[in-house]
């Protein structure tokens, strides 16, 4: 049983596995304002705001509806473009779109409309910069982005007057029985080994909307408060492994810049409020863009099962192709990162066909440390090389005790065909991807002395 509330009405569903918020929307409730475009969390026509509890409140963001299954939306406040207007007036945001003539077709502007709508619900007035961000994810074809940009930055940020009333309802649910404990999840587990884990399904998402492949047994993770904590310890900093990247981005801005910047291109708004960390690396991908930088970060992964915890290295952690250390009955709960220490730098690159929004080609991460104009310690990471990511250990040995000079960083560059033996596909060749990562050390000695370059010209 999955419990919400749609557009102020309560709803109790006993939705079957693998049925998407889009599917119920459009097939059953019949609210076909929300589109399908893509079917990949790419267009943005599918976009809704989902609230839920936060406070004495809620907080609403806008995601793709087309991945998002309705099991996560269990305890939660959904609005569509019907849902917005009240009593046949139309919201702020959309009075905004006709006024400015941001409309053309109108296939789009329903998720631009939630995309806004999210967005407005700030307390503060969003700067152009967010404008953009928010609306990163949502594509037009026919009116173009200026008069849309207009209409974001008419509206002045408005909560929704029914939040209250939502609120209310929200704590008179019965709420589904995904697990919502710790405790809870290790029994089941315990009981059922085999149960496929999902936290955010922005992979398993498309394969169900593209597809209908239906993984079976699949528990949330959505809804056990452990694995969406964010902790600052004194020496590392600690991230549930449901966690969202919306969620962690702040975190990672003040202590990782650069890698924050890599996660912001990962995907649009709606796919960071779905996505997790976690999920990227338990997904095992070879081009998930989180290993590589983790893994240069000396990142450990605490795994958890009812016989108790233990952390490994996350260099340690990948086994094969999509294959991981991960045993049955056992999951992911954390991922720590240790902070830089005053000499050590860290930096993220990636190469994709789009600049934002797009599966890595080839991506990697360093860490390095110099004194007195000398590499003294130094860690590499990659993504796209080969079947897993991937440490690069002769890279490192390359750099360790060498003057930080170009030349240390040509010659390890000349290492990497030994290193590595990529393959081609669809995304790159095999030469691509060889030179992209010899790209990556050119631009890594410039930056570390202070020459920045520009990766799309090497």
């Amino acid at each position: 049983m999955t419990s919400f509330i749609l557009n102020g009405s309560p709803r109790h569903l006993d939705a079957p596995p693998g049925r998407t918020v889009l599917d119920y929307l459009r097939l059953e409730a019949r609210l076909t304002g929300t589109k399908e475009g893509c079917a990949e969390g790419d267009c943005g026509a599918c976009t809704v705001a989902v609230g839920r509890k936060a406070g004495e409140g809620l907080k609403f963001t806008a995601v793709n509806s087309c991945i998002m299954l309705v099991a996560d939306l269990d305890g939660c406040v959904v609005l569509t473009s019907e849902g917005v207007a009240r009593d046949g007036v139309l919201a702020p945001v959309q009075a905004a779109l006709v006024e400015s003539h941001g409309s053309q077709c109108g296939f789009c502007t329903p998720g631009f409309v939630m995309s806004l709508f999210a967005l407005g619900q700030n307390p503060e007035p969003p700067s152009r910069e967010e404008v953009l961000d928010a609306l990163a994810g949502n594509l037009c074809r026919c009116t173009g982005y200026r008069p849309i940009i207009a209409a974001a930055e008419a509206v002045q940020p408005a909560p929704d007057a029914r939040i209250d009333a939502w609120r209310a309802e929200l704590d008179a649910l019965v709420l589904g029985d995904a697990p919502r404990s710790l405790a809870a999840l290790d029994a089941l587990l315990a009981a059922q080994p085999g149960t496929k884990l999902t936290a955010g399904t922005t992979d398993i998402g498309v394969g169900i909307a593209k597809y209908g492949t239906v993984p079976p047994g699949m528990v949330s993770l959505a809804f056990i408060p452990e694995l969406k904590t964010i902790t600052e310890h004194a020496d590392f900093l600690e991230l549930g492994a449901a966690a969202t990247y919306s969620e962690i981005l702040p975190y990672l801005q003040a202590h990782f810049p650069n890698f924050a910047a890599l996660i912001r291109r990962i995907g649009s708004v709606q796919i960071r409020n779905l996505g997790t960390m976690g999920g990227n690396i338990c997904n095992a991908s070879p081009i998930g863009d989180s290993a590589p930088c983790l893994i240069a970060l000396g990142a450990t992964l605490c795994l958890r099962s009812a016989a108790g915890e233990h952390c490994i290295p996350i260099d340690e952690f990948f086994t094969a192709y999509r294959q991981t250390q991960i045993k049955p009955g056992e999951y992911l709960k954390s991922i720590r990162i240790p902070y830089l220490t005053p000499n050590e730098s860290f930096h993220a690159y990636k190469l994709a066909k789009r600049f934002d929004q797009d599966i890595s080609a080839v991506a990697a991460g360093f860490c390095v440390t110099v004194e007195d104009g000398m590499i003294t310690d130094a860690r590499a990471g990659f993504g796209g090389m080969a079947a897993t990511p991937l440490r690069a250990r002769e890279i490192e040995a390359a750099l360790i005790g060498a003057a930080c000079t170009e030349a240390t960083f040509d010659a390890a560059a000349l290492k990497i065909p030994a290193v590595f033996q990529p393959i081609s596909d669809f995304r790159a060749s095999a030469g691509y991807r060889l030179a992209g990562a010899a790209g990556f050390l050119h631009r890594l000695g410039a930056e570390l002395q202070s020459q920045p370059a520009d990766i799309w010209a090497l």
